[in-house]
This record gives C-alpha cells, sequence and structure tokens, in this order.
C-alpha cells in the first residue's frame, strides 16, 4: 500500500515499505533514513526512484521506475518534488513567444533554446530525465520509456497496471502488421494515460528494436521482430503509425524511438562486449541488410532515433557525421539519442577521443542531440571552455530535442485535444488486455502434427518442462509491472491454462535443471497421463542484454529429460518451445510427433497456446527466422558482420538445409494456392512502374484458418527476398483473391560498393506459403541504363 508518510526537508517523499522499485542503480550512497535517501534522489537529475536498506544504510538511486519486486528491509519510493509538470501554464511563463501557439513552430522552438542558459543546457540534454528550469516554467521530463512490446519504467497505479503483449519476435511471427498497430496504439493511449494522470513524465519511448537476428546467438533476439529488413521495416512502422499517429491529426499522441542505429547485433562474447566492439560492414551489407529497416521507418515519420553502443568501421555510432547524413538524406528530421552513455563509450571503451570533453564534441558536432547519460552535462561546460564545440552546436541539439515535445502538444497548454483526455482507467483495460490476448493467438506457429492435435479435452495430462509453470519464464525481457502486488504471481503460467483449457486432471513438473530422479520422475508422470505438454525452453540460457549465447542447442540435461519423455511416450506428447533467441531442436524434430512454436507469447501467453493445444484457436503463425542445427555456430564467426559468412545468414543467404525455414508453419487446416490466371510476363520500363499479379487461397479443410502467402524475387547473390506479403482469413471451402503490387523497384540490385541501381534485369517470383507447393512466374526490368536508387558512401 502507498502511503504519505513524511515531508523530508527537501522532498515530498511517498514511500512503499518491503518493496524494490526500479532496477539496476545509477549510484550507491549511504543515507540515515529513508527521508534522507529520498532527498538525494530529488537532488539527482538522473534519479526518479530509490530504495533505502534499512539493515546497512545503503541508498539505491534509480533512472526507472519499473520492476516492483517484494524484499524485506526496504523502503522504496518516488520523490515528489520534481518540478512542474505542465508547460505554459504558470503565471511566469505563459508570456513567452514559445508558449504562443500562433507562432510558427520554428519560431516557438527558436525562442526557448535562446533562453536556456549554458550552464542548464548539458543538464536538458541528458536522459533518462532533464530537469524542470522554474523560471521558464519548462517542466522536468523524462526522455526513455521502454516500450517495446508494452509500457516500462513505470510502476501500477492502485490496481492498473500497463498491458503487456508477446515479445517482438512473438508478435512477427503472425505476420500481421495490424496487431502491432493495434499494440502501438495501445502503449500510447497508455502513456497518455500515465501523463494525464501526472503518473509519469514522458510520452518519448525508447521503441521499437527494428535491428534483424542476424544470427541466433545475439542475445537480444526476443526483441528483434526476425532476419529480414522488410519485416523488421514493416514492424517498425506499424508500430510507428499505431503510437505516434491517431484521431488528432493536429499533433503526435507520442513519439517513436528506433533503435538501435546501426549494425548493432553483439552484447558480450568471448570478451568482445557491445562497448568496445568494432563492427567490419561491408558496403554491400549496409545497402542489402543493415541500413533497409531503419529507411522504411524514417520514410514512414520516426522523430526519433537511438544510436548505439558499437562503432562501425572504425567510428563510433554516436559519434559519426556520416551516419547523420544518412538519415537526414531519407528526410529525416527528428532528434537522436544515444543508448546508455555511449558517449562516454567513445573515450572510455572506444579510447576513439582521448577525454570527457573531445567525446562531449564528437558526439554533440556528429548529430547525437541527447546523451542518456552524465557525458553531455558535465562535459558541455568543458567542451566550450576548450574551444571544442560552439553555442551553435549546443542550440541545434536543443532544437531538435524540444521538438518533438512540442509535435506532442506539451507547449500547447489551452488547446484541447482528445490526447490530453485520455483517462487513467484506459490503463490495462479490458480492451486492450483482449488485445494482447489476440495477438498472442495469432502468433502461434505449428511446426509439426501427425494427427495428435488438437489434444481432447477432459483427458489427464502431464505438464511437464522447465518454464512450464514460471510465469516470468514467458513473458520476454523489457516487461513492465505486471501485477499491482509486484512480481508475476497475477500471470498464468502453461500449466494453470492447460489445467483450464483442458479440464482435465492435471500434473506438472518444473525444474531449471534436470537430475537422473526428476528424469525418472518426468518418465512416470508421462507414463501416467492421457497426454503430455513437454516445455523446451531457453529462458534461462537464452542471452539477453549484456550477454549472448554460446550455444543455441537445447540445454543438456533439459534435452536429456525430452529424450526420456519422448521414449516412452512420443504417440502422446506435444512438444512446446518457449524460446526467444531459436531452440536448435535438432533430432526432437524427428522424435516428436506434434510441435509448436511459441516464443515468448507474454503474459496472455499461457491462455493462447492452452486454446492452441486443445483446439479453440487454429495456429496461423510463421517463423520470422530460420531455425538452423546446432551445429550452424561451429561454421561461422559470431563476431563477423557479413551475411555471406561461412555457410551465409538468413534465408536469403544460407546454403544448408535449415530445420525449419523462413516463414514456415502448418495449420489445423488445409489451404491449397494457386494463380487466379498465370501472369503473363511482363516488363517494367521505368522506376514507376508497377506489375500486378493475382492468386487465389482456398481453405481446403474442415475448420477456420488463416494463411500467409509470402511474395519473392530471385536476386543476385541471395537465395531469394521477401517482396511482400498478405495473411487472409478463410472459412472451410472459402477462397480469396490476393493481388500483389509489384513496383520495378523491388528488383534492385547492390553493387559491392553499396550502390542500389535499378538496371535491366530478368527475375522470377515465387509465391510460397512457406510449405507445399509454390508458383512462380516472370517479371523483367528494362531500363536504357543502371538508375541509382540509393548510393551508400563509405567513411573509411
Amino acid at each position: 500500500m502507498l502511503t504519505l508518510l513524511s515531508v523530508a526537508a527537501l522532498a515530498v517523499c511517498t514511500y512503499e515499505t518491503d518493496v524494490i522499485i526500479g532496477t539496476g542503480f545509477i549510484k550507491l550512497l549511504n543515507s540515515t533514513s529513508s527521508g534522507d535517501c529520498c532527498n538525494k534522489c530529488a537532488a539527482d537529475i538522473s534519479c526518479v526512484a530509490f530504495t533505502f536498506d534499512t539493515t546497512n544504510g545503503n541508498c539505491f538511486l534509480k533512472d526507472n521506475m519499473g520492476a516492483k519486486t517484494n524484499a524485506t528491509d526496504r523502503v522504496s519510493g518516488l520523490s515528489g518534488n520534481k518540478g512542474l509538470w505542465n508547460a505554459c501554464m504558470q503565471a511566469n511563463s505563459t508570456a513567452y513567444p514559445f508558449c504562443d501557439t500562433k507562432l510558427s513552430l520554428d519560431a516557438r522552438l527558436n525562442d526557448l533554446v535562446s533562453r536556456v542558459q549554458l550552464s542548464e543546457s548539458g543538464f536538458q540534454l541528458t536522459a533518462r530525465e532533464s530537469p524542470a528550469i522554474d523560471r521558464l516554467g519548462l517542466p522536468s521530463y523524462y526522455w526513455g520509456t521502454n516500450a517495446i512490446h508494452g509500457v516500462q519504467d513505470v510502476t501500477c497505479v492502485g490496481n492498473l497496471c500497463p498491458t503487456a503483449f508477446p515479445s517482438p519476435v512473438s508478435m512477427a511471427s503472425a505476420f500481421n502488421t495490424s496487431i502491432v498497430k493495434d499494440m502501438g496504439q495501445v502503449i500510447g493511449t497508455e502513456l497518455r494515460a500515465y501523463f494525464n494522470s501526472q503518473n509519469h513524465n514522458s510520452l518519448n519511448t525508447w521503441s521499437p528494436t527494428i535491428n534483424i537476428n542476424r544470427d541466433p546467438r545475439w542475445g537480444r533476439n526476443v526483441e528483434s521482430p526476425g532476419e529480414d529488413p522488410l519485416v523488421c521495416g514493416s514492424f517498425g512502422s506499424a508500430y510507428l503509425e499505431g503510437l505516434q499517429y491517431g484521431e488528432d491529426d493536429t499533433i503526435m499522441k507520442a513519439t517513436v524511438t528506433i533503435k538501435h542505429w546501426v549494425a548493432y547485433s553483439v552484447e558480450n562474447f568471448n570478451g568482445v562486449t557491445r562497448h568496445n566492439f568494432d563492427a567490419n560492414v561491408s558496403a554491400y551489407d549496409f545497402t542489402n541488410t543493415y541500413l533497409p529497416a531503419f529507411s522504411q521507418v524514417i520514410g514512414n515519420g520516426a522523430k526519433g532515433v537511438m544510436c548505439s553502443y558499437n562503432m562501425v568501421n572504425g567510428r563510433p555510432t554516436c559519434g559519426n557525421p556520416a551516419l547523420t547524413d544518412i538519415l537526414k538524406g531519407w528526410g529525416f528530421d527528428g532528434y537522436i539519442t544515444s543508448d546508455t552513455d555511449s558517449c562516454a563509450d567513445i573515450w572510455q571503451t572506444h579510447h576513439y577521443a582521448p577525454d570527457q570533453a573531445h567525446a562531449t564534441a564528437v558526439c554533440l558536432k556528429s548529430g547525437t542531440d541527447i546523451d542518456s547519460g552524465n557525458t553531455y552535462n558535465e562535459g558541455i561546460p568543458k567542451a566550450m571552455s576548450q574551444g571544442l564545440i560552439t553555442q551553435e552546436d549546443v542550440n541545434k541539439a536543443l532544437y531538435d530535442s524540444y521538438r518533438s515535445r512540442f509535435q506532442m502538444g506539451m507547449f500547447d497548454a489551452n488547446v484541447t485535444s482528445p490526447y490530453k483526455q485520455i483517462p487513467l482507467e484506459k490503463i490495462g483495460c479490458a480492451e486492450h488486455q483482449a488485445l494482447s490476448l489476440e495477438t498472442s493467438r495469432q502468433s502461434q506457429v505449428l511446426l509439426k502434427n501427425n494427427g495428435l492435435l488438437p489434444l481432447a479435452k477432459g483427458k489427464t495430462v502431464a505438464v511437464i518442462g522447465t518454464s512450464s509453470n514460471t510465469a516470468e519464464d514467458i513473458l520476454g525481457n523489457y516487461n513492465g509491472p505486471l501485477c499491482p502486488s509486484g512480481g508475476f504471481g497475477c500471470i498464468p503460467t502453461i500449466y494453470d491454462m492447460v489445467k483450464k483449457v483442458g479440464g482435465g486432471a492435471t500434473t506438472v513438473l518444473d525444474q531449471k535443471s534436470w537430475s537422473s530422479s526428476l528424469i525418472n520422475q518426468a518418465v512416470e508422470a508421462a507414463k501416467a497421463a492421457d497426454y503430455v505438454v513437454l516445455v523446451a525452453s531457453n529462458a534461462l540460457d537464452g542471452g539477453g542484454e549484456g550477454h549472448d549465447r554460446y550455444t543455441i542447442a537445447l540445454e543438456a540435461t533439459q534435452k536429456s529429460m525430452c529424450d526420456a519423455v519422448l521414449q516412452v511416450a512420443a504417440d502422446k506428447t506435444v512438444l512446446l518451445l518457449i524460446n526467444g533467441g531459436i531452440i536448435a531442436i535438432d533430432d526432437l524434430k524427428n522424435t516428436s510427433k506434434a510441435i509448436l512454436e511459441s516464443f515468448m507469447p507474454g503474459a496472455t501467453g499461457a491462455q493462447a497456446v492452452a486454446e492452441t493445444i486443445f483446439g479453440d484457436n487454429v495456429p496461423g503463425g510463421k517463423m520470422p527466422v530460420t531455425m538452423y542445427h546446432s551445429s550452424y555456430i561451429n561454421e561461422v564467426n559470431f563476431l563477423n558482420m557479413s551475411m555471406e559468412a561461412g555457410p551465409g545468414r538468413s534465408y536469403r543467404y544460407y546454403k544448408g538445409t535449415p530445420l525449419y525455414p523462413f516463414g514456415y508453419g502448418l495449420s489445423y487446416t488445409t489451404f491449397d494456392l494457386q494463380w487466379v490466371a498465370q501472369p503473363t510476363p511482363a516488363v517494367l520500363t521505368s522506376k514507376d512502374a508497377v506489375s500486378m499479379m493475382t492468386c487465389k487461397v482456398m481453405n481446403t479443410g474442415s475448420v477456420a484458418g488463416a494463411e500467409v502467402v509470402f511474395l519473392y524475387t530471385s536476386a543476385p547473390g541471395e537465395n531469394r527476398r521477401l517482396v511482400a506479403w498478405e495473411k487472409v482469413h478463410l472459412a472451410p471451402g472459402q477462397s480469396s483473391e490476393i493481388t500483389f503490387k509489384v513496383p520495378a523497384t523491388a528488383l534492385y540490385t547492390v553493387t559491392s560498393q553499396g550502390v542500389q541501381n535499378l538496371e535491366t534485369t530478368s527475375r522470377t517470383l515465387t509465391l510460397s506459403r512457406g510449405h507445399g507447393t509454390e508458383i512462380t512466374a516472370s517479371l523483367a526490368v528494362q531500363v536504357p541504363f543502371p538508375q541509382v536508387l540509393f548510393a551508400f558512401e563509405p567513411w573509411w
């Protein structure tokens, strides 16, 4: 229970006893009391929450308010004196021109920037939170709300907790961008509800992640939409459309910050970390793989970009004007923030600059407007005094940073907007929870079914395996608060929902590691049951932010347990996969009669899994990544960024035969795919030309279901390249025609110098359901000379 206990000397403090608010800490200090700890939080511009250890006086200052957990001998809370909440509402500020909505945005921004003093500038350009400037009526602002699949960095308000969706890799499996847009709308709405109720002073998200799943060992594959640039770009664009825009077209609902710019997919591998890694990327791979998703989302209006920790080809991503020029060339007019003090990495770990002042200059002059750390607030005065930066450099960063806040109407005190009326009750409301559940349902991927699924209800079921009764394991990373009392007790587990949906007697055996004795218990439980739901999980060893994987195989004791259970009960066992990055199931593919891939299906995921297993939900998801054999990691160097390295990366370059390919996914019904009329070979003669081709999809089975049709083109140097996809839902016997528009530009080529051209060529187009018969057509481009669509300019 949250109670107001005291008024401290410097801050009005609210406290919660026996609880920890926030994750990690930015400073560890010694305090005499919880009130003293709160005062220290209030005095630190980066602190938004604190935890006081009553046993030893430790005071932990936090830069986030997420992940409330129970803990004895702890007092946590928030400082209540973080200054003003809304700009342009105080008597001392309303007369300023930057508050005058009749003026142009440019004039208002220039006026505000001119009033910020140099001593204040570094703090204003600091995330996570920049402080208030009371004399201007400028409130403090929290820049970096993580919202990968739900609002993070907040606390529940009473019994209201933000809606949590499946992990991005799971959502991508649905191949339905409309549900990603729905998620964006929910996150934007709930952010506004938090802001309007003065429970969270932020409308900027540091989301989504649109880096490709380059290698299955990357620790953050759970938050990537997949291995294809178009999939990642389409995911990011749908998220953007839902979150940033809505019913009020005069202001933005919230602000998207896409990440991580650029060529980022190393955490910590054999001593090489994201803080010291210099990614060696060819011009070809830049243009054909690492840039397209960012280009797509920026083209659709993204107003924020987060540069990454790593260097690329000798320069830090946050300190490279050539990379900023690429963004500007695409029409980007938003702000750039560093990842958590990436600007400090420029001198501390990359050793690209000799000290903080020079690192500040490199970061600022290269276009990084905000530093998420202490580099700018400490380094800007130093860099200015040494002549390394100018006032113009600082003013530009202030201008870029404040702009999104103006564009969200945060300086329009007397202008009404439906966004400003969104009530607190929208947080975690029933409508939003229903959208989360529907997303989880659409994300289930059926990999194998030898007639076992769906299971009959009312039978005895043994739910066996790691993560089978552990709610946290199915959520993914970057979770906001889920339960009002903290922890995960309100989230149903796989076992809970199998028992509820199946309706029969249900037993469970969930262990983190499997001894011989536990394996014997699993075998006996399997023998005694009518059915077995066998869970294989990498929740404990599947990597994470800050650490990569050294194997993609199933953990050894889990593998032994699965083998033992399948040996005695294969005919009645469904193998359920819970994972962020893929699990190479190897021979379990052959010994299992049914396999359901759920990735990390989220807070409502257990229900979606159980409904799928028992037939209330018909699976229609597809693999957004390739499932390689476990030996794959021995064939390619993880730190090699080339897409063609070793046997190749992703379906576009991989030369081997995977366990399951990109796009694969079965259903409880069957479908047929054919041309409405075989397309006549066409020739496109300009970059604006478009070819139309129409196919028909028919549900030939006995139950309603959804199917995805992928359109690929052949491409020089690639196996094939995704051009588009469509998803249809069909009743038994129903058919639907899908017309694909293929622009000439989809048939581009990329040179080794990174130049994307439209040139005379002949291609094979393929329509595929991810398995079964594919249908093809021919399409050609004929132009008098190559037309440059994009020319990458190397800086090395």
